[in-house]
């Protein structure tokens, strides 16, 4: 990988490292980047689904369980 220098807000990172459990800058910043993609791709997949490109999925399939 590649060292990228950057000034941070201290107490921005350190409130970001309290609510994803991450206990060094670097991971924190990994875990936010990561979060940040995958709600992206959420949104995007969202988006998609709320236009209907995505009605050709199928149904959920309902299981029943019986007594016995």
């Amino acid at each position: 990988m590649r060292t990228v220098r950057i000034d941070l807000d201290q107490k921005l990172l350190a409130a970001a490292a309290s609510i994803m459990g991450t206990s060094s800058s670097n991971a924190t910043i990994n875990e936010a980047l990561r979060r940040i993609v995958v709600h992206e791709r959420q949104l995007h997949h969202l988006e998609r689904l709320a236009a209907g490109v995505l009605t050709a999925l199928p149904g959920p399939e309902v299981i029943t369980v019986a007594d016995g």
